[in-house]
């Protein structure tokens, strides 16, 4: 059955766990929450989440903190497949995660975080987690979950130039107060320096103070593509 044969009272369940889920990042929901969230009754409500879980929409567990209440979630890949994700995807979670970071995590086949992201942020959508221990499995869709500002960027320098990347836009955006579709990305995190290079020139005087590391891909909210350039600060030579 697709989503499209669900009854309301079902769509308005799953459309709404999706909504808190991509853009609250509110991934588990008891079900006090759906109902307020929706308005439906509770015997509405209970009968749509049966449904729902034996369609293989949603998954249910227990809450360990309150006993017998249950925890619903919505399986984001079965209800935004992306097919056409490939590759390896560097996710940027110094921030709130994006839409565009969900889907890539919920549709990957395996999702690694590095030692500064806490796992928990993670595991409740992703298939598989592991913690990166520096090899990439082989794989179709691989995620990559770090954090900039804290990770030492120079570990991942190798797979710089094979991954596509998802930034954490609504952290950047409120740090620089404008979208970074519309704005030039100039990112420093010192030692390196994340930077969308419009001519040559412009490079060459970056490469004084900065070797070059490799390329980002970066997809921006409005479907543009940018490519930014990933810059290590030179050691000073000293006299």
């Amino acid at each position: 059955m697709s989503s499209a044969e669900l009854t309301p009272a079902q769509r308005l369940v799953l459309y709404y766990m999706a909504f808190e889920a991509l853009y609250n990042s509110r991934a588990w929901l008891t079900f006090d929450d759906i109902r307020r969230g929706t308005g439906l009754s509770t015997r509405a409500l209970r009968s749509a989440l049966v449904k729902l879980r034996e369609l293989g929409y949603i998954v249910s567990v227990i809450d360990p903190a309150k006993g017998r209440r249950l925890l619903h979630r919505v399986v984001l890949d079965k209800l935004y497949p992306a097919p056409e994700l490939e590759g390896l995807y560097l996710i940027d979670v110094s921030g709130d995660l994006t839409p565009d970071a969900i889907k890539v995590l919920s549709n990957a086949d395996v999702v690694l975080y590095t030692e500064s992201v806490d796992p928990k942020k993670l595991e409740a959508y992703a298939k598989a987690l592991r913690p990166f221990k520096g090899e990439i499995p082989n794989a179709k869709l691989v995620a990559l979950a770090f954090n900039p500002i804290l990770d030492d960027v120079g570990k991942l320098g190798h797979l710089v130039s094979k991954a596509r990347y998802v930034c954490a836009s609504n952290a950047v955006d409120k740090a620089l107060g404008t979208c970074l579709a519309c704005g030039l990305v100039d990112m420093d995190y010192g030692k390196f320096r994340i930077k969308a290079v419009r001519d040559e020139g412009e490079l060459a005087e970056l490469v004084k103070k900065y070797e070059v590391r490799g390329t980002l891909l970066l997809q921006t909210c409005d479907g543009r593509k940018l490519e930014l350039v990933v810059l290590r600060r030179r050691a000073e030579r000293r006299l």
